[in-house]
């Protein structure tokens, strides 16, 4: 998901993906992303109401942390998940902890049984390389990509990095799509990328899933997900259905 992962809009799609794994499943909510912030605690808590209240489905809280004051317990609590949740907050944050303790290994292991739901910065270190993008709209350092857990290529076969916030709009004089570092510094990221490395774009308030079962992939959402690869893109219209084969280039 490109944002909006609990908002109002969001809610169908998740009890949809709930409803095929049945309400004696185990799920939970890594906090990693936002582990950071001095309101993780209120974060976590909001979350957990949205899935309990809007959406039906009562998740549990597994705290996963960079310092890995929590990696053991964590791990294990990934092990028995069915259903494995992750959303805002920082993607190198993230990343950090995730890619240096073996969680990257677990979550396949979620989806040889059920689903993992990232959205937001959980959603970018998915793909092949991630983009720290705090670092460069925050900090001002110069674009640069951060190797990510590669999990979208390993599940999928596409090879890609996941930006989401594609179509962001809150710069207003300022250009913010792209995950708010606007055009220009999107421009140099994809010169930086191998060229069998591709951007997926997801636009806020869209997800995209993908049935590795079927191989069928759904757009969902208000939004677009866009496909770029050495210049040429590839548009996915909002509430369409394809196939794991349309992502290739």
């Amino acid at each position: 998901m490109g944002s909006g992962e609990n908002s109002p809009a969001m809610v169908t799609p998740h009890q949809n993906i709930l409803k095929e794994l049945g309400k004696s499943s185990y799920r939970i909510n890594l906090d990693t992303p936002y582990g950071f912030q001095e309101n993780a605690n209120e974060m976590t808590e909001r979350i957990l109401g949205y899935f309990e209240k809007n959406v039906g489905y009562p998740i549990n809280d597994v705290h996963f942390r960079s310092d890995f004051e929590d990696a053991t317990t964590a791990l294990a609590e990934i092990e028995k998940a069915d259903w494995l949740f992750s959303g805002p907050g920082s993607p190198t944050y993230a990343l950090k902890a995730w890619a240096s303790s073996g969680a990257s290994e677990k979550f396949h292991q979620v989806l040889e049984r059920g689903t993992i739901v990232m959205a937001s910065a959980a959603a970018m270190t998915l793909g092949a390389k991630t983009m720290p993008v705090y670092e460069m709209y925050k900090v001002g350092d110069a674009p640069f990509w951060l190797d990510g857990l590669n999990i979208l290529e390993k599940a999928t076969g596409i090879r890609a990095s996941v930006v989401a916030h594609y179509n962001n709009t809150q710069g207003g004089t300022h250009d913010t799509r792209f995950c708010f570092i606007g055009q220009r510094r999107m421009e140099v990221l994809e010169s930086l990328l191998e060229k069998d490395t591709g951007i997926l774009g997801i636009d806020e308030h869209t997800g995209i899933s993908f049935d590795l079962d079927t191989k069928v992939v759904e757009i969902f959402g208000k939004g677009q997900v866009t496909l770029r690869m050495n210049g040429a893109e590839k548009i996915f219209a909002n509430k369409t259905t394809h196939s794991i084969a349309d992502f290739a280039f």
